[in-house]
């Protein structure tokens, strides 16, 4: 089996306990050395604003995309027409990270793990499609594909680490002021999480 780059999501039915799982996951993975990110993907509106804050103020004024910023973390808050989608997701805001896991996405082509307990008396969501490597379960599921238990975050994180390509990508950009080759590194590295880049030349020529 090739390996592929590190963008996996985690799917099943609501309540099937993604959130759960890739909580007792991503611990593992830190410990043994990744950065990780996570996409957490709600079909629903949601507000993680405040009215009353300033934040909440400016937004509200009309700004489309207010960040709140310090020297530990950053948060950002932006309207648009149309949803990013995952790989969008991915080449704006986690060109840092080793590997990327995403809650949801189920109807997206990159790999994915079904956590399923038949107690919801609901189907499987992934079932028979070509990107689904594994069922997280502790019912015996009738499928191809690599099995785990649901406490098996051990397992999932081993065998996470060895489908992975962890290549680091090779950069050359050429032509920029130092300020603005990390911000654009980081988004052709995240590219190469994407797709199978390993040498990247930039050369950027003014008028």
């Amino acid at each position: 089996m090739s390996k592929i780059k590190p963008v996996y999501s985690f799917v099943g039915s609501s309540g099937s306990g993604k959130t759960t799982f890739l909580e007792n996951l991503i611990p593992v993975l830190v410990r043994r050395g990744y950065t990780v990110g996570a996409i957490k993907h709600d079909a629903h509106k949601f507000e993680i604003d405040k009215p009353g804050k300033d934040s909440y103020r400016l937004k509200h004024a009309g700004a489309k995309i207010v960040s709140i910023s310090s020297d530990q973390k950053m948060a950002m808050v932006q309207s648009y027409e149309k949803e990013y989608t995952m790989e969008e997701m991915v080449l704006k805001f986690y060109g840092t990270v080793d590997i990327i896991l995403t809650e949801g996405y189920k109807k997206s082509n990159i790999p994915k793990f079904e956590i399923f307990r038949k107690a919801n008396n609901k189907p499987m969501v992934a079932e028979g499609r070509d990107e689904l490597l594994g069922v997280i379960s502790n019912d015996g599921i009738g499928v191809d594909v690599r099995q785990f238990s649901l406490n098996d975050y051990e397992g999932v994180a081993d065998y996470l680490i060895n489908i992975s390509d962890f290549t680091s990508v090779n950069i050359d950009i050429q032509g920029l002021d130092d300020k603005y080759i990390n911000p654009l590194s980081e988004y052709l590295t995240a590219l190469s999480k994407l797709v199978n880049l390993q040498n990247i030349k930039v050369k950027i020529e003014g008028n």
